[in-house]
């Protein structure tokens, strides 16, 4: 107990205001917001009153950057509008009179053929400020992407792909991505010790239960395991200011969970906005649609159809425990993400600072 409560006053100096920044349950009006793309340029924003109460007046470009309080595109917007802005993504500022401005954009990046692909953007940090839209991406496999999906891919302007995929799974779920990004490979199997541990896993046993322990080991051994291709993330996003990046793995829900857990974590975000980005993925990456794919990658061959689906069903799906799981590997060994992310990627106060500098505002 000593030895963990040394740890914990050991890192504390990391945080704003030396308060653990993973203990603080900041409300954040953003999650509140809903945005999703209509036809014919139209977008449909919808909020809480947890987000405001009063009216809202929306502006809205598309880049981030060339938002301008002009020409609003609502006025006295209450609760919901739609709005017309031809783009293949847009973003807005909704000003409103019980709180500051905020921007929003549609969570997920809908590329047709895509997986699980989403924006970090604009989650509030514990000093005040939000990470920045159209700077940080996270995905599955992008094995199917259309020709629109392409073009829209394109049209992120994002630079750097990492990557954690094995070379195995990327030669079977390939694809040659538009505008020459930069592809850093930082392959994680997508098990505990190599590539085959779902081979034998789904070889071994009938039971659902075994599978989802197994996928709680498996974060477990990502967070003890997976620190030097993950300390490559953190020196390729410190070399990288003003650049949109992209994090993916074949499903985005594990191996870029965890990235986009201790990402978001160096960023300043709360654990509670952090345990509601990792459960997206329940929400957006297509769990049924992807069951043929993943029977065949781990060549599962059971006594009937329905059995296999069963056993693989918690590889697909996203579970609370799983992150619950990474947090406890995380504490027991370094007392916090904080410790965490000193120990074993060298991420002191500069560091953080600097990382703040290029993805938040």
């Amino acid at each position: 107990m000593e030895a963990r409560a040394a740890a914990v006053r050991r890192h504390a100096h990391l945080v704003d205001g030396g308060e653990n920044m993973q203990q603080r349950d900041v409300p954040d009006a953003v999650v509140a917001v809903e945005v999703s793309a209509r036809p014919e340029g139209r977008w449909a924003l919808s909020w809480t009153p947890a987000f405001s109460r009063g009216p809202v007046t929306v502006y809205g470009a598309a880049r981030p950057t060339d938002i301008a309080r002009g020409t609003p595109l609502a006025r006295d917007a209450r609760d919901a509008v739609e709005v017309t802005l031809p783009a293949p993504r847009a973003y807005f500022l909704l000003e409103r009179e019980d709180g500051p401005p905020v921007m929003v954009a549609q969570r997920d990046v809908p590329l047709a053929g895509s997986v699980n692909f989403r924006d970090l953007g604009g989650y509030a940090t514990v000093d005040g400020r939000r990470v920045r839209w159209g700077a940080l991406f996270r995905s599955g496999h992008m094995a199917n992407l259309s020709a629109q999906g392409l073009a829209d891919f394109a049209a992120l302007d994002i630079r750097t792909v990492c990557d954690f995929r094995m070379h195995e799974e990327r030669q079977s779920e390939a694809l040659a991505l538009p505008g020459d990004p930069l592809l850093e490979v930082l392959g994680i199997p997508p098990g505990i010790g190599d590539r085959f541990f779902f081979h034998r896993l789904f070889a071994a046993t009938d039971d659902p239960e075994e599978v989802r322990a197994a996928l709680r080991d498996m974060m477990q051994a990502l967070v003890r395991t997976g620190a030097p291709r993950l300390t490559r993330l953190f020196e390729i996003l410190l070399a990288a200011p003003r650049e949109a990046v992209l994090i993916n793995c074949s499903a985005g829900k594990e191996r870029t969970g965890l990235a986009s857990v201790l990402l978001l974590s160096a960023l300043g975000v709360p654990r509670a906005t952090i345990h509601h980005d990792f459960m997206l993925s329940r929400r957006y990456f297509p769990a049924e649609a992807e069951i043929p794919r993943v029977l065949v990658k781990y060549e599962v061959r059971k006594s009937s159809e329905e059995v296999a689906r069963r056993l693989i069903m918690p590889l697909l799906e996203t579970d609370e425990s799983y992150l619950q799981s990474a947090f406890a590997a995380i504490e027991a060994d370094h007392g916090s993400v904080e410790g965490l992310l000193s120990d074993l990627y060298g991420l002191g106060p500069a560091e953080l600072a600097r990382l703040r500098d290029h993805f938040t505002v």
